[in-house]
């Protein structure tokens, strides 16, 4: 059952990493009309984990977007060298924004997009390499292969909206040359009653 759910989850953020993929070659990042820069104010809730069942505020910060052509380098820098030489790319790049919850200094973004949704909405993809635990580290389990952290949030016009963090995701191209995405845990964190705090400067 476990399995199941989390490969659910897996296509779920794969259907939008994808879809970021598809639109590099659009203006898809100039069109928001939030201006930067941003601060979306949520609260999270953990579902699985050591997480799970916990709450705590988090506040999401985007300073920059990443351009079509970073996009693309990016895309072909994981075709070619798989996750290690994302990593690597990512480690060359300015932070685009950062994620924190109360009490603490958070982790910044490398990869921040926005696209037009259904309804009027806003999509917005946030991607950055994650720090590795000390026990991470010395273990060298399974976790090590889940180099990523992806934010998404849907938003309406007004800022509005709900979202999903996953800590810990895999990243790679299969042999069809097909994007996929795999979250190390069954369930991400909940993003609910996330507002826009701050946009352009202005509160």
């Amino acid at each position: 059952m476990q399995r199941r759910v989390t490969r659910r989850m897996a296509v779920a953020v794969a259907i939008v990493l994808c879809s970021a993929v598809g639109l590099i070659a659009q203006n898809t990042t100039g069109d928001s009309p939030l201006a930067l820069p941003l601060q979306f104010d949520a609260t999270a809730i953990g579902q699985a984990g050591s997480l799970n069942g916990m709450t705590f505020n988090a506040s999401i910060y985007i300073n920059e977007w990443t351009t079509d052509r970073q996009v693309r380098d990016f895309v072909d820098v994981l075709k070619t060298k798989g996750q290690d030489g994302l990593v690597k790319a990512f480690g060359k790049t300015n932070d685009v924004g950062r994620l924190t919850r109360s009490g603490s200094t958070g982790s910044a973004f490398r990869y921040a997009r926005s696209w037009p949704a259904k309804g009027g909405n806003r999509q917005i993809v946030m991607v950055t390499d994650r720090p590795f635990s000390f026990g991470e580290t010395y273990s060298g389990g399974r976790s090590m292969e889940y180099k990523f952290g992806i934010v998404v949030l849907q938003v309406n016009s007004s800022g509005t909206g709900t979202g999903t963090i996953c800590g810990a995701c895999k990243i790679q191209f299969n042999k069809k040359n097909e994007l996929q995405i795999e979250n190390y845990l069954q369930k991400p964190i909940r993003l609910v009653n996330v507002r826009l705090e701050k946009s352009g400067g202005k509160e």
